[in-house]
């Protein structure tokens, strides 16, 4: 059954009371009427839905039909509207005498004419009963129109009854919302002078918080202020302390050399000389990154070849020279805090009159100062049966081919001095982790086999730059043998290891990185499905907490196995942030694989000093080797944003930092002395992260860590 959609009243109360007066009245009908009267379209199947709703439904099947009679109509006009029908009747004949003559004849004649009269009759009988009939469905069909006439007259008076009554509804209706409006309008007019009121109130009580709190915050400002004050008043008490000192020991030296002879002047040692706790400036970044590339080590031996001599000194009084220009000319106690010995404006000034008579060194330094920052990318490792590992500069791990970040370069110098204690002096190779997630790599796994074998040793090793030039070949001694040791993580490798034996987990102290871990005896096999190869290898598994989970494991391919502590030591004072620096690791490689040939590396020109500035002088050439330790540290040991950056913005960030140099026994503590609210922290963070990794010295053999203190 169909469903009747939104149908007025009235038109539904017009369809049903004409289906009531006329049974016979179809949908069709019913449509056309519907859309006369209210001018609504209707359709049929909604029409016979309301009839079947309402039992108005004929019965099923035809109906049968009459059969009409056929008969002949004469000709008769019809009049359109009563269908009015004329009957012509002929004139009356006037009939001949009969005679004898014609008598038979003309009865015979009569006769049929009497006959053919009776038809006609007939005829017209049937046809006037048939206009009869017409005439009388004519007047139905009016009576049926009147009716439905009076019907749709009669449904607009009560359409409009009720919509008149609707009106004064909706009249009364809208009479009874503007009582309400007003009456609303009122209580909205008394509610918004209530609100006024409150607001008023409440802008007068913030007001009055407002003012306590900018008292208070005053207060506070004051009271920090005034901390500050303090302490910035202790940190210039205690470097016009140390200050003071060096000058005491400078004047007592002066003294001595005034009242002894020149041939028993004896300068005092550089850093052995030192007291256990100074303060210097954050420019012992520079210092580091430069002692870490050999320049002012380098520069020194050409000065000192120049001048066919060499003192004690003389490298202190070049590192004075070089970084003289931080400072000012006459601010001369912070560049003595820095080196490591104090020296009056005429002692510098003399040396450096002295190296200006040195024929050609302008161009010497600045070939040294260009040579010092070439990078190499990596490192070849040759064995003997042809095959061949990379390594990346930094050692952070081997790889299939030389596609790996430009990040990981570290300059020729500093690289061949690490390649020197692993392959040359005995110590083990540390590198920080195979590179992958899910199948041991191949290339990593030929390492392990062979980096101690006495079948297939390394033979020589070949520095490559960063557009993979060859730099440098360097010859392996076959009787040193090589140990490797690396980093595992528990969930790398999944499938291509096995878990031996775990022993128990205790509090070991690893002195590489002064601090407190459980370590616990692990053996482990390594599977490489491609080459039917195992290996097994023992190692320590780290935790910083007794119930966590293994958070590292540390494996050596040593035969002679080292102690827990020692091997974590071994490890840890390589790779001490061991987490933070597997995100860093991770980052890196994932900006290469997005990059890939587009990723930017540090060119050699940048490095390069041009004719005009060898003209302007040697001081002008220290000057520029500073902007090129900034380039670089900036580069290699900040956040990739600081490489768009310049040496005023890193000075204001961090050379110009106070920093507190601890010594110990072992180590040195070179510790940044920044404020809570210090707007580089994290940046900060991140540099202390990369320099402890590059396991560097000070001159007298002791490691320098570095720490951040805020305050």
């Amino acid at each position: 059954m169909g469903v009747v959609h939104k149908l007025k009243p009235e038109v539904l109360t017009s369809i049903i009371q004409n289906k009531q007066n006329n049974p016979a009245l179809s949908c069709r009908y019913l449509t056309a009427l519907i859309l006369e009267q209210f001018h609504i379209k209707v359709s049929k199947s909604s029409i016979n839905a309301i009839f079947k709703e309402n039992n108005l439904s004929m019965p099923i099947g035809r109906r049968r039909k009459q059969k009409r009679k056929k008969f002949n109509l004469p000709a008769l006009p019809v009049i359109e509207g009563t269908r009015a029908i004329m009957l012509v009747t002929e004139p009356p004949r006037i009939e001949p005498e009969i005679t004898e003559k014609t008598g038979k004849k003309e009865g015979i004649i009569k006769e049929e004419k009497k006959e053919e009269i009776s038809l006609e009759e007939k005829r017209i009988t049937e046809a006037e009963e048939w206009a009869i009939k017409l005439q009388e469905e004519e007047r139905i069909r009016i009576e049926e129109k009147l009716s439905l006439e009076k019907q749709r007259l009669k449904a607009e008076i009560e359409a409009n009854k009720r919509a008149l009554e609707e009106a004064c509804q909706a009249v009364e209706e809208k009479r009874k919302r503007g009582e309400e409006a007003r009456k609303m309008e009122e209580e909205k007019a008394a509610l918004e002078a209530v609100k006024i009121k409150a607001e008023e109130e409440a802008r007068n009580f913030e007001s009055e918080r407002i003012a306590q709190e900018a008292v208070e915050e005053k207060r506070k400002r004051g009271e920090e202020a005034r901390k500050m004050e303090e302490e910035k008043a202790t940190l210039e008490a205690e470097l016009k302390i140390e200050r003071e000192r060096w000058s005491r020991i400078a004047e007592s030296e002066l003294k001595a050399k005034q009242e002894k002879p020149a041939s028993s002047i004896k300068e005092p040692d550089s850093i052995s000389s030192l007291p256990e706790e100074r303060v210097c400036s954050g420019a012992i970044l520079l210092k580091i990154l430069d002692q870490m590339i050999g320049g002012s080590k380098q520069i020194n031996a050409a000065i000192c070849k120049g001048l066919g001599s060499q003192s004690e000194d003389s490298l202190q009084l070049v590192e004075a020279l070089i970084f003289r220009s931080l400072f000012g000319k006459g601010n001369l106690p912070p560049l003595g805090d820095l080196i490591g010995r104090q020296y009056s404006l005429e002692k510098l000034d003399s040396y450096y009159a002295q190296i200006q008579q040195i024929g050609n060194i302008k161009s010497e330094i600045s070939g040294i100062i260009s040579n010092v920052f070439i990078e190499a990318k990596g490192v070849k490792v040759h064995f003997i049966d042809r095959s061949v590992i990379h390594l990346d500069g930094q050692l952070h791990s081997s790889w299939p081919a030389t596609r790996f970040p430009f990040d990981f370069s570290n300059t020729v110098y500093d690289l061949k001095n690490k390649l020197n204690k692993h392959f040359l002096q005995g110590q083990p190779l540390v590198l920080f982790s195979p590179f992958g997630y899910d199948i041991f790599p191949k290339d990593f796994f030929n390492l392990l086999l062979n980096i101690g074998s006495k079948d297939n040793y390394p033979e020589s090793l070949t520095l490559f730059g960063n557009q993979l030039e060859e730099l440098e070949q360097i010859p392996l001694n076959p009787e040193h043998r090589c140990a490797l040791v690396f980093g595992l993580w528990p969930w790398q490798f999944t499938s291509s290891r096995k878990v031996k034996r775990i022993g128990e987990f205790s509090l070991k102290h690893v002195a590489g990185i002064d601090r407190d871990l459980y370590l616990g005896e692990i053996e482990i096999d390594l599977l490489l499905v491609s080459l039917n190869q195992r290996l097994s290898l023992k190692g320590c598994a780290i935790k910083t907490d007794l119930q966590e989970k293994i958070r590292l494991v540390v494996l050596n391919t040593d035969e002679q196995a080292l102690s827990l502590e020692e091997l974590a030591s071994t490890y840890l004072s390589h790779w001490p942030n061991f987490e933070e620096a597997f995100h860093d690791f991770s980052r890196k490689i994932e900006l290469f694989s997005y990059a890939g040939d587009e990723q930017k590396f540090l060119s050699q020109d940048r490095f390069k000093i041009d004719a005009k500035e060898l003209d302007l002088g040697l001081a002008d050439i220290f000057r520029n080797y500073i902007k090129m330790l900034d380039l670089y540290f900036r580069w290699h040991f900040l956040p990739v944003e600081y490489t768009e950056k310049d040496l005023s913005f890193t000075s204001e960030c961090f050379y110009n930092l106070p920093v507190k140099l601890i010594s110990g026994q072992n180590k040195v503590k070179a510790r940044m002395l920044v404020s809570w609210d210090y707007q580089f922290l994290k940046d900060l963070e991140y540099l202390n992260c990369r320099l402890n990794e590059r396991q560097l010295n000070t001159t007298d053999g002791k490691v320098l860590w570095f720490e951040s203190a805020p305050k």
